[in-house]
């Protein structure tokens, strides 16, 4: 850098290291202005419109009530402990039960393409590739969209097994691919399917 192109840094106010205090003392709390409410529209109708005892009770002075304290507020009401639909809860034997009509299936749906699998000529395997990963996307979205409703145990639980099928499908599959796994090799194995 030349001499001409440096900066005079002695004409510069210096910089003196700042501290903040953080410390306003004590603010007054402002009050919002009071806001008269705006008046409704006029509606053009051809009837007038009869006073109900709702309006006696609660006169259209336009004040806005003031928020109660604890002690003031007046006791709740007492909310529902179920929906009107039923429980928000399943039993663990429904539950079980919803976890096995859909696990048996899909067990057998395992070993079915598995054994597919196993016994295909072809090079590839496409088809059954290809299968396999629609079982897995169809399952896997299905128990997606079923765990979007709400309020409905059951549906709740078969959206929990939805989701969990493909992994019943691979346990389902497993006595498929030891027995195949047996019959290529030379070690020894347990009821024809189990390698020790």
């Amino acid at each position: 850098m030349a001499d001409h192109e440096r900066v005079e840094t002695e004409s510069l106010p210096l910089t003196e290291p700042y501290k903040p205090t953080f410390d306003t003392d004590m603010q007054p709390k402002a009050e919002p202005a009071f806001i008269e409410p705006e008046e409704a529209p006029r509606r053009r109708r051809r009837w007038l419109r009869r006073k109900s005892s709702d309006d006696a009770d609660h006169p259209a002075s336009g004040i806005i009530p003031t928020a109660y304290t604890e002690a003031e507020a007046p006791p709740s009401e007492a909310l529902p402990a179920a929906a009107a639909g039923g429980p928000l809860y399943l039993k663990w034997w429904k539950f079980i039960l919803m976890l096995l009509a859909v696990w048996v299936p899909a067990a057998a749906a395992g070993a079915g393409l598995f054994y597919w699998w196993s016994h295909d000529a072809s090079k590839h395997k496409t088809a059954v590739v290809f299968v396999v990963l629609a079982y897995v996307v169809v399952t896997t979205i299905a128990g997606l969209i079923l765990a979007m409703v709400s309020d409905r145990p059951l549906v709740s639980a078969l959206s929990i097994a939805m989701l969990s099928a493909v992994f019943a499908a691979v346990v389902g599959a497993a006595p498929v691919y030891g027995k195949f796994y047996c019959e290529h090799s030379q070690r020894h194995c347990a009821a024809g399917i189990l390698p020790y």
